[in-house]
């Protein structure tokens, strides 16, 4: 009796232990965009047709109950959304796993009524998934407006949730696993050149004394984006138009079948040793940025205007020509009464005569480099807050 009794024992221990032991767990990952196009998810029933997340359900152990639950929430003080707000949320119900379930946002709707599972053979797996809440557009009238102009996602924060609960039977679930992930979607701001160069008009100021110049841009917020950049040169008299040299022949890359050289995600590039053409002193070369977006329908390209610019020989160079160009690009950016007021007649600086050595946060830079800031200024991109004079 006392055997029986702890045999009996010992497989309900067994059998208890087991059960506990059996969770449902998640492994997968969120996709990130930059950016989200509305035409591509229905918040009425979260249908969607481009993958936002894929996760695999699994357990040490089988048949198991589980149910999954997502939430897509957002965050815009700029809509008047100053506190997490959900868009949807979405549930299942309790369904039995006899082995692993794959679930992707593209079938888990609404609409769903079924899963295949990764057995051997795959069994359907009978579910119901329902919305159980959904955001009230009408509420937030600067959303609607954003969405309605742009056709995405309104800038701000999003985030992605997703738990899985799981137990032996579908009255005693509880949960096992989660996941979430949060993106910032902000307007792209478009690709802006910084240096060298400016408009082809302007070559004559717009002068580098190096054969390996430095490119300098800013591409915004642009994540998970590739960076391209082509140069050219324009030749006068030949050439009718900088996008008609770009098409022509590039200097970079140097295999003419190919438009664009792939970069690292970086915003500044020196021109290369290897794998280009050279350039040379007295020839006017363009220069173009090209990112490819990761949107919702598809990569994007965005292209930024073309800079020019010319290579002069430093060695031909006289100091007067160079610092009369370098007063001149001054002048452009600081404006005539304040470029008056410290180098006209009478002026703090009246008579001043450049050494050719410029400092940047205690650090040599070349004229390169200052020309760009001369043309972030005139641009209105960068700002002069104070001029202090030292005798």
């Amino acid at each position: 009796m006392v055997k029986n009794t702890y045999k009996n024992f010992l497989i309900s221990f067994f059998f208890s232990a087991t059960v506990l032991s059996a969770q449902a767990k998640l492994d997968g990952q969120f996709y990130e965009y930059a950016t989200y196009y509305m035409s591509n998810i229905d918040v009425q029933t979260g249908e969607s047709n481009v993958p936002f997340f894929r996760f695999r359900i699994y357990s040490n152990s089988y048949p198991i109950y589980a149910k999954a639950w997502f939430r897509a929430s957002v965050l815009s003080p700029s809509l008047g959304i100053n506190s997490w707000t959900t868009l949807v949320a979405i549930e299942t119900n309790a369904f039995q796993m006899k082995a692993d379930v794959v679930l992707d946002n593209r079938n888990f709707t609404s609409n769903t009524t079924s899963l295949i599972d990764e057995g051997n053979p795959p069994n359907m797996v009978p579910v119901y998934i329902q919305v159980i809440e959904s955001i009230n557009l009408s509420e937030f009238e600067s959303m609607i407006s954003a969405v309605l102009t742009t056709g995405q996602l309104a800038d701000g924060e999003y985030k992605f949730e997703l738990n899985v609960y799981s137990g032996a039977t579908q009255s005693d679930l509880s949960l096992s696993d989660s996941r979430s992930k949060t993106i910032f979607v902000e307007s792209s701001s478009g690709i802006n050149l910084e240096s060298p160069g400016g408009e082809l008009a302007d070559t004559s100021f717009n002068m580098v004394y190096t054969t390996y110049p430095i490119f300098n841009w800013n591409k915004g917020y642009c994540r998970n984006c590739e960076t391209y950049i082509r140069v050219a040169e324009f030749k006068v008299g030949y050439h009718s138009s900088t996008e008609e040299a770009m098409r022509d022949e590039r200097m970079l890359p140097f295999n003419q079948s190919e438009s664009w050289v792939k970069l690292d995600d970086v915003s500044t590039y020196q021109y290369p040793i290897s794998d280009a053409r050279p350039l040379s002193y007295g020839k006017i070369y363009l220069w173009q940025i090209k990112t490819s977006v990761p949107t919702t329908n598809g990569l994007e390209d965005q292209v930024s205007p073309i800079y020019a610019f010319k290579i002069s020989n430093p060695s031909l160079a006289s100091n007067s020509s160079s610092n009369n160009m370098m007063d001149e690009k001054l002048r452009q950016a600081m404006g005539d009464d304040q470029f008056n007021a410290l180098f006209g007649p009478d002026s703090p600086l009246d008579g001043f005569s450049p050494t050719g050595k410029i400092l940047l946060n205690n650090k040599t830079i070349d004229e390169a480099t200052i020309l760009g800031i001369f043309n972030q200024m005139a641009q209105n991109k960068v700002s002069i807050n104070s001029v202090e004079i030292e005798k």
